[in-house]
Order: C-alpha cells, then sequence, then structure tokens
C-alpha cells in the first residue's frame, strides 16, 4: 500500500513539474535537470516550498511520529503554529529543528523595552521645610513589562546621583569636601532590591591667589556618580509586571541644611537625580532565553 501511494504522488510530480533523477545516486531534482544534492529543487522567483505544519506543545515532546518506528529522526523540520508550554519549554509559531532530543527554533526570540526617567527630581533629606519622610519616587515615561515570551529576562538599571551644595569653609584657604548618599530601591516582580550610591562635592575657598577677598568660591556639585546593575527574572508571557524606583537621601553632615533647605543660615543642599543630556535613570527588560 505505501509502495502504491509513493508511486502516485511520485506521476503527480512529474506530470506537473520536470523532475530529474540522477542515476545511482538517488539524487531528485525539480525545475533542475541536474541536481547538485539528494533534493535540488532548483529557482523559482513566484513560488517557495510549504514545510510540514503541526501543533507543537512543548520543546522536549516529540509531538510526530516515526513511520518507521522508534523515536523522531534527528533533523525533522516543521512548521509549528501553536503557542503553549510554559518557562523555557514554551513554543511558539515558527520553524523549529527536531534535535533528537528537543525543538530548537529556527528564528530570533527577540523582545527588550527600554523605560526612561520623565522628570526631575532633587533628592532631600528628612527636614522641616522640606518633608521628605522617606522614599522619593522617580517617574518614568512607563512603569509595566509585558513579555512575549517565557522564561529568562534580564533587568539592566541605569542609576545616577548627584550630591548637592556643601557648607562653605571655616575660612579663607579653607575646603569642605563631603559625601552625599542614598539607597535606591528597585521593586520589580514581587522583590525589593536595594543599591547604595554616593557623590562626593566641594567647596574651596582659594581667595588667596583667586583674585582677594572678593573672589568666588570654587564650587563642586552635581558630580554625577552612574552605576549600572543587573537582575534576571523568569517571566511568563502575557502576564504585565509593573515597577517602582524611589531613592531614599541619607541626612548629609557637612552639606547644607544636612542635605535639605535651610533657614539658618539659608542653604539648600538638596541632591540631583535629574537628565542631563545622555544621563537618565533607565530600565531595559531584555529577553535571554533561546
Amino acid at each position: 500500500m505505501k509502495k502504491e501511494y509513493f508511486i502516485k504522488i511520485l506521476v503527480i510530480l512529474m506530470c506537473y513539474s520536470p523532475i530529474a533523477f540522477e542515476k545511482g545516486y538517488g539524487q531528485v531534482g525539480i525545475n533542475n535537470a541536474t541536481p547538485e544534492g539528494l533534493l535540488d529543487l532548483g529557482n523559482n522567483s513566484t513560488m517557495g516550498v510549504i514545510y510540514p505544519v503541526t501543533s507543537l506543545t512543548d520543546v522536549t515532546i516529540e509531538t510526530l511520529s516515526n513511520p518507521n518506528g522508534g523515536t523522531l529522526a534527528a533533523g525533522t523540520c516543521v512548521y509549528n503554529t501553536n503557542t503553549a508550554g510554559s518557562g523555557e519549554d514554551s513554543v511558539y509559531p515558527g520553524i523549529y529543528i527536531w534535535t533528537g532530543s528537543k525543538w530548537i527554533p529556527q528564528f530570533n526570540k527577540k523582545d527588550s523595552e527600554v523605560f526612561t526617567q520623565d522628570s526631575d527630581l532633587r533628592t532631600g533629606s528628612d527636614d522641616i521645610l522640606n518633608p521628605v519622610l522617606g522614599d522619593q519616587a522617580l517617574s518614568f515615561d512607563s512603569s509595566s513589562f509585558t513579555p512575549k515570551f517565557s522564561g529568562p529576562y534580564r533587568v539592566a538599571l541605569t542609576l545616577h546621583y548627584g550630591a548637592g551644595t556643601t557648607n562653605e569653609p571655616s575660612g579663607d584657604q579653607h575646603v569642605n569636601y563631603a559625601a552625599g548618599s542614598g539607597d535606591f530601591d528597585f521593586t520589580f516582580n514581587g522583590t525589593t532590591s536595594t543599591y547604595k550610591m554616593k557623590s562626593y562635592s566641594g567647596l574651596n575657598d582659594d581667595k588667596l591667589f583667586k583674585g582677594g577677598s572678593g573672589a568666588t568660591m570654587i564650587e563642586y556639585n552635581n558630580s554625577i556618580k552612574q552605576s549600572t546593575y543587573i537582575i534576571e527574572e523568569t517571566l511568563t508571557r502575557n502576564v504585565p509586571y509593573s515597577f517602582t524606583l524611589t531613592f531614599n537621601q541619607d541626612d548629609l553632615e557637612g552639606f547644607e541644611g544636612d542635605g535639605d533647605i535651610s533657614v539658618i543660615p539659608a542653604g539648600d543642599g538638596r541632591g540631583y537625580i535629574v537628565s542631563i543630556g545622555d544621563f537618565n535613570c533607565t530600565v531595559e527588560i531584555t529577553y535571554v532565553g533561546e
């Protein structure tokens, strides 16, 4: 029965396509009189080859069967129409090849999105004139991500912080340098990660060599410290994940207002998490599975 079925198919192909057989080697050419391989389909600018279509359920499940019995032959190629499975074993529409133990997609699974800080933040310590009372939230152009695939994702946080203005030096030819600091708290997928950052500021009262008593002090502030932190999360396709990013500045001795606004003496020692050129806090989420 199998032989008769094969002969019928062969006759149909011969009726509609020029077929060449290379004697002794079992080579077949369709639209090609001199096949250069086991099967050579030749050139055709208007038609393509349709792969066997199936509905896979998981990259580790054969789904198809070997007509001669036994396991599915390695190298079997299909076009999958289904979206199914969980985690890294999920399948998506596209071409797959069976390796003998799993289906390998023959297409790139790309999914990435960057979220960018969209407003400036002046960071303060707890103060009666500027009652921060804990974490200050950073605003982004969006704060929700919906993955296209199930599996591992890399979350890259790019954070920056610049300290504010220090107290004036105690006298001529004196300097006052101090470190501003605080904690970034990033919450994503139910987990909060904390990152400590520092930045240095200072005032240099070098009047003797810079124009005498009327000269202006040299001020160094908002010296941006930027760092990138990487975490990995296992996400599920089509499930939205929101995130928050906050900053809690420490009480900063040596800064005006201890890192905040002061009245006597008047001053503003608040820090900076602001957009300056390419300096923005960003959250980039990228699929890193197979």
